[in-house]
């Protein structure tokens, strides 16, 4: 069955969106759904809120399901097909556009979707094939959009104050990336709070994180670290994560704080 290329959506995405729209189409319930395909009932919602990688069988059985011709095995084959982001596609394709509350960590870095290309360019500089160190800078930088839609999500993000004294790609680069950091402190929807190096804050030593609230009231979170990481909506995951991040943010200081605290950064780099 042929798909619309004009779908905007990640073909797991779409997936998700398809199977719950075609099974209320023909209603049924996901418990009804499930037994014609041979599955639990709570697989059937996992797959459709996105928490699960639909297999070939999963999309077979659908397909046969809700006589769909084929229209699940071929977004199933998309999905195999889809460029590897690694784990966190999931975040930036699906969670991201759809979430109307995040909230970050980073010890160590600028958020990512907060990063100048110069300062994510150093960054993807130094483990990323040279051919594809731009595509990589303009994917992340257009994160931001997600704050220009008629809806777009209240982000919350705690950064230890170390990283601004942390000269990722020299002086001149984090000058700039302090600089449009210093802007977003303004920003309606974004609210920066910077946790102090005299915190300690061993709650948030272990590696950074972000969680989201999703428009269903559904909950996912992502964590990474130097060999691995996750996207997952786990309640035990989730809140274990909310509570270090609670933790974690007892430590921060006031958002009128912070403002003076970048600005002072500013002159230290560009003297």
């Amino acid at each position: 069955m042929a798909l619309d290329g004009g779908d905007q959506l990640s073909p797991r995405a779409r997936f998700a969106r398809d199977l719950a729209e075609r099974r209320k189409a023909a209603r049924m319930t996901q418990f009804a759904l499930a037994l014609r395909m041979h599955c639990h009932e709570s697989l059937v919602s996992h797959v459709e809120k996105g928490r699960r990688v639909p297999t070939l069988e999963f999309a077979l059985e659908a397909d046969k399901a809700l006589d769909t011709d084929g229209h699940f095995a071929a977004l199933h084959e998309r999905i195999s097909q889809s460029p590897a982001l690694g784990w966190f596609a999931r975040w930036v394709e699906e969670i991201e556009p759809q979430a109307v509350i995040l909230q970050s960590w980073d010890p160590l870095l600028i958020p990512g979707i907060l990063q100048t290309a110069g300062y994510a360019r150093a960054i993807f500089s130094t483990a990323t094939p040279p051919d594809r160190v731009e595509e990589r800078v303009q994917a992340r930088i257009q994160r931001m959009r997600i704050f220009d839609g008629n809806s777009p999500p209240a982000f919350l993000a705690l950064i230890d104050e170390g990283v601004l004294h942390r000269p990722i790609g020299g002086p001149e680069i984090l000058a700039e990336q302090l600089r449009y950091l210093l802007e977003l402190t303004c920003h309606p929807h974004i609210t920066i709070q910077l946790v102090p190096v005299a915190a300690g804050c061993v709650a948030g030593t272990m590696s950074a994180f972000a969680l989201a609230r999703l428009r269903d009231g559904s909950e996912v979170v992502s964590a990474d670290s130097v060999l691995s990481g996750q996207v997952t909506g786990d309640h035990e995951a989730v809140m274990s994560l909310k509570r270090r991040y609670d933790t974690i943010r007892a430590d921060a200081q006031p958002k009128n704080v912070s403002p003076r605290a970048i600005e002072d950064a500013i002159k230290k780099w560009t003297q």
